[in-house]
Order: C-alpha cells, then sequence, then structure tokens
C-alpha cells in the first residue's frame, strides 16, 4: 500500500553536459518546503557531494532522487551514475590534501548510507539524513 505522505522526487541531469550545481540546489530547496534549515543545509551539502563524486569519480552523473515522508525525518538522497563496477570506500586522506574528504563528509553527516547496484546498468548512491 502506497504511504500518502510518502514524496519522490527525481532531478535528472542531462547526458553529457557539466550539471548546473546551482539549479540542482534550487530545485532541492523547493522540494524541501517544511523541512527544517538545518535539514536543508544538510540535504544540499550531501546532494552536492554525491553529485560531485559521481562526476569526479563515475564520468558522470544520471539523476537525483529525493524521497522523505511529510513531518518526519529521514530524508534520503538517491544518486544514480553509469559505473556499477565502481566500488566505493572511504579515503584516508591528510589535512593537508585538497580532495578526497566526499564520502567521509557524507559518513559524518548522513544518518546512514551505502550502494545499490543495478546490473551493468548502473549504481545509485544513497544517503539518509536526519532533517526533521
Amino acid at each position: 500500500m502506497d504511504d500518502p505522505d510518502q514524496s519522490t522526487r527525481e532531478y535528472r541531469f542531462e547526458a553529457g553536459a557539466v550539471p548546473d550545481l546551482a539549479a540542482m540546489r534550487g530545485w532541492l530547496r523547493r522540494v524541501l518546503d517544511g523541512v527544517s534549515p538545518d535539514g536543508v543545509q544538510d540535504v544540499l551539502l550531501l546532494a552536492t557531494e554525491l553529485v560531485t563524486n559521481a562526476l569526479d569519480h563515475a564520468h558522470g552523473v544520471q539523476a537525483l532522487r529525493v524521497r522523505y515522508r511529510a513531518r518526519r525525518s529521514p530524508v534520503r538522497l538517491e544518486v544514480d551514475d553509469p559505473r556499477p563496477d565502481l566500488g566505493l570506500r572511504l579515503s584516508g586522506s591528510s589535512p593537508d590534501d585538497s580532495r578526497g574528504r566526499g564520502l567521509r563528509l557524507v559518513d559524518a553527516i548522513s544518518r546512514r548510507w551505502g550502494v545499490v547496484t543495478h546490473g551493468t546498468a548502473r549504481k545509485t548512491v544513497w544517503a539518509d539524513v536526519v532533517a526533521g
């Protein structure tokens, strides 16, 4: 049975184009109407990190989905990329490194996160964010 409070929204990225992250964040702000300001900021940060990670390491991003229930936490972010063969791991970056902290941020801010592969077509990296 469908949950009437459940909402799923999807933002599609144009294949081969550099994503407009500001437009994506504006879309997220509109979608998350009613979520606390701190929750929205956490969702924006994690969405930016997940999308950027897909661009940098999986050579593209296909879609961003947001799933949430009205007046309840968590918000689930899902980012699809075309590289199901590419695993994810937390890096051991040092304080002097200019890169390599994206998944550490995801791990620190999200309640939990993970990866689901969909055959040879794509993978989805997801994160649950407390946004009450």
